[in-house]
C-alpha cells in the first residue's frame, strides 16, 4: 500500500469513530495485522510489484475513496438475477448519461445529429 491510502483509511476510521481494534473485528483480522498494515511495517501488505510498475509507468497512484463518492454509493446486490441485471443496467445507463452530458454538446430533444 502507499502512504496516501493509509492516511485515507486513518481519516475514515476517525470519521466513523472506529478504532483499529474495531476495524480488526469488522474484517476478522487481529489488531496486530491491522496495525502492521496501517503502519506500513513488515507483513502489513504491499502492492504486488507488477502493479507498482504499471502504475509508475502510467503516472498513476492508488487512492482510497469513500464509497459514497464513487458511482452514487454502495451497491446492495439483489439476490434475484433479474433484479441484479436491472440494477446494473440502471447504474451503467445513468453513468453513461452523466458522462455524455459532461462531454457532449447540447442536443435539442427530438433532433438527430448526423455523423
Amino acid at each position: 500500500m502507499n502512504d496516501a491510502v493509509r492516511a485515507a483509511i486513518g481519516a475514515r476510521l476517525q470519521e466513523k469513530d472506529m478504532s483499529r481494534a474495531d476495524l480488526a473485528r469488522a474484517v476478522n483480522r487481529t489488531p496486530q495485522e491491522i496495525s502492521r498494515a496501517l503502519n506500513g511495517t513488515r507483513g502489513g501488505g504491499s502492492i504486488p510489484a507488477i502493479w507498482t510498475d504499471v502504475l509508475d509507468a502510467l503516472g498513476l497512484t492508488l487512492a482510497a475513496l469513500p464509497v459514497e463518492h464513487v458511482s452514487g454509493g454502495p451497491v446492495i446486490l439483489p439476490s434475484d438475477a433479474q433484479a441484479l441485471e436491472r440494477e446494473i443496467t440502471a447504474r451503467v445507463s445513468a453513468a453513461v448519461r452523466d458522462a455524455l452530458a459532461q462531454h457532449a454538446p447540447a442536443i435539442e430533444p427530438g433532433s438527430a445529429e448526423v455523423g
